[in-house]
């Protein structure tokens, strides 16, 4: 079973607040301590000072991290790829750890560089060259290092709105840099103004989130709360982080001796109502729909207003694909909205083969209901191979299919 992280990311990510989270949790799991995090901070940056302390975040008791030096220099990106190299070197960070620190402070460098109008190697930085900043993403990369997640979950990226003070000035929100960075992030501004979402919190997302879905079926072992540096009226500013563990059999199906294996995936549901477009025309909406990277497309007979008959065009799809498709539905069939929810389903394991046959090679699907017995299999040929298998040889197709599956089901015989 594999470990899963999902970040809640409601009130933006900044550095300290993703590095308190993440530490919580490492030391609920006892796989890094603050007494390690002090060691590597030392060994990036001497002198540096590290304050730890609980707080309350409207209402949520979250860690709190202050990080200092007694004079920050502006550092430029070649002296902290120097930093964080000597550390991997000298053993005080793990190398997988100090590739994912180089890469998410060269997406740092790269927007700032792309900004300013600067070479890379010129860019100097000013909040995020300073202590906190290095060991902030330092910090968190090897705090995740030390997690070692088979997948990071997040829920979309919330920016703030309006302006913030810098050393560049009066800025607009998400910051030159930040907005760099979140390019084909999911991100909303949200209700709260200000700065949500700093660079190094972008840079942070975008390195670790592999998956911005809602949470699927895990059994959760911990929760860390890691605290921003300011209160926000009427939300907690914190970054959330929930450890789980995969459920082997995510339906809870237990209660035989071969344990079904299902597992249980996060989707969305996409809707509207249609009455203004032909049967034909709907058909080939569909098709394009499900070439677009929909999961399942279907139509379900309604009566609207008035006693109008239309149908409903439902589309299932990954939540990450639910913002093209929905704008896709809406393009291609002229409505002028399209509902969306978020549900679960239970999925069999499948994946697809090919099978030599008397009419040549076949690709099938095959999936596994149950973890004992052979019989447990279902294997079907691919619908197109079938039908141009039966237009090639003037054959019925129903009698093909029938053939194909019974020759799939003794070849998998032991």
């Amino acid at each position: 079973m594999g470990r899963i992280l999902h970040f809640e990311l409601s009130t933006g990510a900044s550095g300290d607040k993703v590095l308190g989270a993440l530490l919580e949790v490492c030391e609920a799991l006892g796989v890094a301590r603050f007494a390690d995090l002090e060691r590597l901070g030392e060994a990036l940056v001497p002198n540096v000072r590290i304050v730890r302390t609980q707080v309350v975040r409207s209402g949520i008791a979250a860690t709190s991290l202050e990080i200092g030096e007694p004079e920050a220099p502006v550092r430029h990106w070649s002296e902290i790829r120097e930093l964080i190299e000597a550390a991997t070197k000298s053993g005080v960070l793990p190398a997988t750890a100090g590739a994912r620190a180089l890469a998410a402070f060269e997406l740092v460098a790269l927007a700032e560089a792309a900004v300013h109008d600067q070479p890379l190697e010129r860019v100097h930085f000013h909040e995020v060259g300073a202590a906190d900043s290095i060991l902030d993403i330092v910090g968190s990369c090897f705090l995740l290092d030390a997690l070692a997640p088979e997948t990071v979950y997040a829920a979309p990226l919330a920016l703030g709105f309006g302006s913030f003070e810098c050393a560049h000035g009066t800025l607009p929100v998400p910051a030159p840099a930040t907005a760099r960075i979140i390019e084909g992030l999911p991100v909303y501004a949200g209700a709260i103004e200000g700065e949500l979402t700093t660079p190094t919190g972008a840079a942070l997302v975008r390195s670790f989130v592999t998956h911005f879905e809602p949470l699927p079926c895990v059994a959760v072992q911990k929760v860390g709360y890691g605290a921003g540096s300011r209160e926000l009226s009427g939300a907690a500013n914190v970054v959330r982080v929930l450890v789980g563990e995969r459920e082997r059999d995510a339906a809870g199906i237990l209660d035989t001796p071969k344990a079904a294996l299902l597992a249980r995936e996060g989707c969305v549901l996409l809707e509207t109502n249609i009455d203004h477009r032909s049967p034909e025309a709907l058909s080939y909406i569909c098709e394009e729909l499900l070439g677009s990277g929909a999961l399942d497309v279907w139509q379900e007979a309604i009566t609207m207003k008035k006693g109008r008959l239309a149908v409903k065009l439902c589309v299932l799809c990954h939540p990450s694909a639910s913002a093209l498709l929905a704008q896709s539905i809406i393009t291609k069939t002229g409505s002028l909205g399209v509902r969306q929810r978020f549900v679960e389903r239970l999925v069999a394991p499948r994946h697809c083969i090919t099978l030599d046959t008397p009419y040549g090679s076949v690709p099938f699907k095959l999936a596994r209901f149950a973890d004992t017995g052979e019989s447990e299999v279902w294997i079907r040929p691919e619908h197109d191979a079938v039908r141009d298998l039966a237009h090639k040889h003037q054959l019925d197709y129903q009698t093909l299919y029938d053939e194909l599956v019974e020759h799939a089901a003794r070849s998998m015989e032991p």
